[in-house]
């Protein structure tokens, strides 16, 4: 039996109703149940996998059924309207195909394939014009090819006087000796005909009901004309500030509206529609010219959509398993289990959050950050096997599990923002609306270093693990909440805890800590590359994360020129650091080097014995830190962060421990290295650090940074059982201490620049 699911939302208070939406198949029922996940890592050398059973029954068995995925973006207009029509007409539109040749790829439909009219280029890559009447087909079709990433005028004309179709593709850059600019006209015996209640769909045709011959590409300004109009006043019609001629019936602009899912139809607003599946917007269309690089700034230069055979938004399944959350259940991170009755190893976790009640119910004073939006950008990733240097880079064979396999037999499952689209463009969209099989506890990763190999959700249960080894009690919270709430999602807390990657952060989000830190609020960043890239939500698509990786930083491509400024917010795209807001300003270390295979160390420094840090290292008495761990051996790894006072380490911070001795797999990221010499490695660049970062905040609050992702492994080392978990332990009892942080500096000199790039 294969089992996948997913919930439409993450964190719920006591007394919300959970929906479960399953596919099932290779059985006839399943079952299902919900447990408190506290450790989820199945390493033998670890704590060992813990969870624990929630006495609800949540009904069942349950009958086995499938759900399809249906990938591909588009847009449609319910129905044709005004257009309807037994005369001559004409379709055009601008086109940037990026896959020509592979297969028919639809520009505009009208109707279907029995009844209605195709705009296409064909599996060679031509410019096709369609037309049928009661399963009589009449196809024009070009005698040149499109190239790929060029723009292109592409017009069909159906003539009822002259009884002729015809088709007209017209390169907008020609070149000399290429030829790809070129008409053909057929003669039709039997007449076209457009219904009212015809549908009218952009990227996709339709056929038997669902939508097919995805283009691969940009499509911008289709027009539909009432008459067999002459190419020339096409054309014309194209050209900026053009007159219309009066034959126009529909001009559909897509730089209007562009932050949601919708489009309009200019000319009567009686056809306006939406796009299925989140498509490319705010992308640099035909008129494009570099002059504005926002589309706010000038939107007419960004009314193309980029379409894509395999975007995904909304798997759009049906309920199967609905509960309520008990009353009584205490905050914490719970998974609806379902599995096989035959065969307990068939299963499935769909992760939920559950806060503190929302009315009536008592915090705790710590509150843990699910960084939900780093799962959902790393959701489905594929490193492993699409990825030729994953083993290089990570210095080990990749491990593949029965997750990974799976994945790869399911390209319809969808994207990560680590992944380019089958046309090699930048994949700007991750959606949690479908199964996401890496956002499970026990699943394995591809960059996790020598041991656990565990990442991103798995990576963070060793925190939840250790809490509860610990006895502290803590409440959840999630991304999405702060995102949505901003502070106010932190009222009643005293001190927070992150994942031990949150690499992606929206502003609300980044606004939120910054206030809760000026309210005199303590942060335990436990991790390492966090709060490296900006992201925006957008209410018109709830479970979608959008990232624009502009200009620098680790990314898997190129936006391309012009599109770097978010669809969803109309923000820039990028990294905060570049952006003005280093997360050394609020976290007092940022993002300085990656490497995949062994961690490394950290060494107590001199500031580690000021009287200020003399609670961190309560009942410590090693110099060597973290010289051991489930991720690569070493506390300090993967990704890891340092202090830097250029970039807003507060002066009067201090750097209690630092990491030593790292690989030549460890690499400074692109922003850090302005030539590309081989000094940026491990063994040769001195950015190659992690700190261990202390620093107190003017209204009684503080910071403490680790600087690594692999911190909360060597956390779980030993039974919790280490000099790691000690110093993490002391100082979460030290923030949920009501007594305020103090800000005696005597002993620190703020203007000491060795740690000065």
């Amino acid at each position: 039996m294969k089992i996948t699911a997913y919930s439409e939302t993450l964190s719920f208070f006591p007394g919300d109703n959970v929906d479960i939406k399953v596919s099932a198949e290779g059985g006839a029922t399943y079952c299902a149940e919900l447990r408190r996940i506290i450790q989820g890592d199945i390493n033998p050398k670890g704590p060992g996998y813990k969870d624990e059973l929630v006495q609800l029954p949540l009904g069942g068995p349950f009958k086995a059924r499938m759900q399809q995925i249906l990938t591909g973006s588009y847009g449609v207009v319910p129905h044709a309207g005004h257009l309807a029509t037994t005369d001559s007409f004409t379709v055009a539109g601008l086109i940037w195909p990026t896959l020509p040749g592979e297969n028919d790829q639809t520009i505009i439909s009208i109707g279907n394939v029995q009844n209605g009219c195709t705009l296409y280029l064909n599996e060679a890559g031509a410019a096709t014009f369609t037309i049928s009447n009661k399963g009589i087909s009449i196809t024009a079709q070009s005698p040149v090819l499109c190239r790929a990433r060029s723009w292109y005028l592409i017009v069909g004309v159906y003539n009822r006087i002259s009884q002729t179709v015809e088709v007209i593709q017209h390169a907008l850059n020609q070149f000399p000796g290429i030829n790809d600019s070129g008409r053909d006209k057929a003669q039709c015996d039997k007449g076209a005909v457009i219904k009212s209640s015809d549908p009218v769909s952009f990227g996709a045709s339709f056929t038997e009901g669902k939508a097919a011959n995805f283009f691969n590409g940009k499509i911008e300004n289709p027009k539909v004309y009432h008459a067999a109009e002459e190419f020339v006043e096409v054309l014309n019609s194209y050209s900026e500030n053009a007159e219309y001629p009066k034959s126009l019936a529909a001009n559909w602009d897509f730089s209007r509206l562009i932050e949601t899912n919708r489009f309009v139809e200019t000319r009567s607003n009686l056809l306006n529609g939406c796009f299925i599946n989140l498509p490319s917007r705010a992308v640099s269309g035909f008129r494009w010219d570099g002059k504005s690089h926002c589309w706010n700034e000038c939107p007419d230069h960004y009314a193309a959509v980029h379409f894509h055979d395999d975007d995904l938004y909304d798997a759009g399944w049906e309920t199967d398993i609905s509960f309520k959350i008990p009353d009584s259940l205490k905050s914490g991170v719970f998974a609806v289990r379902l599995f096989s009755p035959l065969d307990s190893s068939q299963e499935f976790f769909v992760v939920i959050f559950v806060k503190a009640k929302k009315v009536g119910g008592q915090k705790n004073k710590l509150v843990f950050i699910a960084p939900t939006a780093s799962y959902t950008a790393y959701a489905n990733h594929r490193f492993g096997l699409d990825y030729s240097e994953t083993e290089i880079a990570a210095g080990q064979l990749v491990q593949i599990d029965k997750h990974h396999q799976y994945l790869q037999k399911h390209v319809e499952l969808g994207l990560s923002l680590y992944d380019l689209h089958r046309d090699g463009s930048v994949v700007f969209y991750s959606s949690r609306l479908r199964p996401v099989l890496d956002f499970q506890p026990k699943v394995q990763g591809y960059m996790g270093g020598t041991g656990s190999n565990v990442w991103q959700f798995n990576a963070d249960t060793h925190i939840l693990g250790f809490l509860e080894h610990c006895d502290i009690s803590y409440d959840v919270i999630t991304d999405e909440d702060l995102e949505r709430e901003g502070v106010a999602a932190l009222s009643g807390y005293q001190a927070i805890i992150t994942g031990s990657h949150p690499e992606y952060t929206s502003t609300n989000m980044l606004d939120a800590y910054k206030q809760f830190l000026g309210d005199g609020g303590r942060i335990f960043y436990s991790g390492g590359n966090g709060f490296y890239w900006r992201i925006a939500y957008s209410p018109n698509f709830p479970g979608a994360i959008e990232c624009r990786r502009a200009e620098s930083g680790i990314r898997g491509g190129e936006p391309g020129v012009g599109n770097y400024w978010h669809q969803f917010t109309g923000e820039l795209g990028g990294l905060w650091r570049r952006l003005g807001r280093a997360p050394q300003e609020l976290f007092g270390v940022g993002m300085t080097a990656q490497g995949f295979d062994l961690g490394s160390p950290y060494i107590k420094t001199a500031d580690g014995e000021e009287p200020r840090a003399r609670f961190i290292y309560e009942g410590v008495e090693d110099t060597v830190l973290g010289n051991f761990g489930l991720h690569g051996n070493g506390a300090a790894g993967l990704e890891i962060d340092r202090a830097d006072f250029t970039l807003g380490t507060p002066p009067h911070a201090l750097i209690v421990g630092s990491s030593v001795k790292h690989t030549d797999l460890f690499l400074v990221p692109p922003e850090e290295s302005y030539d590309p010499l081989p000094i940026c490695t491990g063994t040769q660049s001195h950015l190659i650090r992690a700190d261990m970062t202390f620093f107190e905040t003017s209204a009684g609050g503080a910071v403490f940074s680790t600087g690594s992702i692999s911190w909360a492994a060597s956390m779980a080392w030993n039974g919790y059982e280490n000099n790691i978990s000690i110093i993490t332990e002391n100082v979460i009892r030290r923030f949920i201490d009501p007594q305020k942080f103090t800000m005696d500096h005597s002993n620190k000199n703020i203007n000491e620049t060795d740690n000065l790039i």
